[in-house]
């Protein structure tokens, strides 16, 4: 498949995700291995130099976590983007890298900077984790993907959401840390509105600043809002 198709199948807001990376393994409730962060993360006073990428929907920096019964404030550094039980044995990838090309770079500097206008930033480093259709473990697959946007003095997430389906199952979107000081869960009432709303004002993806430093708040609240999808900066 060539780059140009690659990029056209890419859900609106999505960074380029597939092509060479770290795929977690085929497992129920499985983990990456410790994946060795070029640059560390700062994350609430904390920085950390490696992080798990969790079959079920979350990133954790100290240890994997198999657990997939959802509970932010759980004594650790948490941010899970889509935290329920997921299987990756009936379909899909999980797949992620930390990306520290120009292209990229450009465009998450891009992001943050349009999301927080009253700072100046410029990114050093992305790391990219992505759920492509992978299935709930009781129903349809979901598409969704985690950024960890940083340089040495802050650091921020970008969440984007494809198609989310429905599902009975106990789910729970957000981060927390390890005394849970600083937690948020997404205030959404059903899973397929991670989809169809914002606290940016860009449908379908949401951007919190996590190194705790004041004075940094996104630029719009809680809102429904428009597709600003990353393929036309693309192509």
């Amino acid at each position: 498949e060539n780059s140009l198709n690659f990029l056209c199948h890419l859900p609106a807001n999505f960074l380029p995700f597939g092509n060479g990376e770290i795929v977690t393994p085929r497992l129920e409730n499985g983990s990456s291995e410790a994946i060795t962060l070029q640059l560390p993360f700062k994350f609430f006073g904390r920085t950390h130099n490696q992080t798990f990428v969790n079959n079920n929907g979350h990133l954790t920096f100290t240890e994997p976590l198999s657990d997939y019964i959802p509970l932010l404030n759980s004594g650790r550094d948490i941010i899970a983007p889509l935290w329920t039980q997921l299987d990756n044995r009936r379909g899909g990838t999980i797949s992620c890298r930390e990306d520290r090309s120009s292209a990229v770079l450009a465009l998450v500097t891009a992001a943050i900077d349009r999301y927080f206008p009253n700072i100046t930033f410029v990114a050093t480093s992305a790391f990219v984790a992505t759920w492509d259709s992978v299935p709930y473990q009781n129903g349809e697959g979901v598409t969704f993907q985690v950024v960890l946007v940083s340089n040495v003095h802050r650091s921020f997430i970008l969440i984007n959401y494809g198609d989310i389906a429905e599902t009975e199952q106990m789910w729970q979107a957000g981060y927390s840390t390890l005394d849970s000081l600083h937690s948020f869960t997404i205030p959404v009432t059903s899973a397929p509105e991670l989809s169809s709303s914002s606290n940016i004002n860009v449908y379908g993806r949401r951007s919190f600043h996590v190194d705790g430093s004041p004075n940094c708040k996104p630029m719009q609240p809680e809102a429904r809002a428009s597709p600003e999808p990353f393929l036309s900066l693309f192509l």
